[in-house]
């Protein structure tokens, strides 16, 4: 085996087996977003589409890499195809079924807020890590006939009526969650670009590989 062809073959194992763990890792975290909200709508769709296709990609992986070892070129160019595939279906995801954070801040404080309406502290969360008061503001708690607690003020003191909170906590959780837009998009487009980088080691490897078979009777 030529120093390239010894080179195209680590390379091409390397870069499977991180794509594999970027998998195991995206199929983790989509699990672990539908057990944190098992009833939203908002991550329902993305995070099931992102199962399945962490699974694929999970599987095609290992495929890569044992296809790598053996040096197998039709395998290669299999494995090869079936990323291209996946490539495809997870730029038509990331476009047609993104999370919408906007949706999910929304589904969040209703849930909060209706559990609010029978509890006192329920809402307290987020009004003290958000600066925020009621679902849209501290008239929430007027209308609903409910006394505005402690948390809806700076330093839960509720003496100073100047230090009220009067924005409502829809409007800064769904701006708090515009950070979990981007890192979304960093995160799929990151998964994105590593599997193009892998499917052209690949398709190389298993050019290499073919020139080395058309070689190998006149040697």
């Amino acid at each position: 085996m030529s120093c390239g062809t010894k080179t195209l073959k680590i390379s091409s194992f390397v870069l499977d087996f991180l794509c594999c763990v970027f998998s195991a890792l995206s199929i983790a975290a989509c699990s672990y977003a539908l057990a944190v909200f098992p009833h939203s709508e908002a991550i329902r769709i993305p995070c099931i589409l992102g199962i399945v296709l962490g699974i694929l990609l999970f599987g095609s992986t290992i495929f890569g890499c044992i296809a790598a070892l053996r040096e197998d070129i039709r395998l290669n160019w299999i494995y090869v195809a079936i990323l291209l595939a996946l490539i495809c279906a997870q730029i038509t995801v990331i476009f047609a079924q993104p999370i919408n954070f906007q949706l999910l801040a929304n589904e969040t404080i209703y849930n909060a807020w209706q559990q609010q309406l029978y509890s006192n502290d329920s809402m307290s969360y987020y009004e003290i890590k958000y600066h925020c008061c009621g679902k849209s503001g501290p008239l929430d708690y007027a209308n609903s006939r409910l006394r505005v607690p402690a948390s809806c003020y700076l330093n839960q003191n509720s003496s100073i009526a100047t230090d009220l909170y009067t924005v409502g906590c829809n409007q800064r959780l769904a701006t708090a969650y515009v950070i979990g837009t981007r890192y979304e998009r960093i995160s799929d487009w990151s998964v994105v670009g590593l599997e193009i980088l892998t499917v052209i080691v690949g398709g190389l490897f298993a050019i290499t590989l073919q020139n080395a078979e058309r070689r190998r009777p006149y040697r």
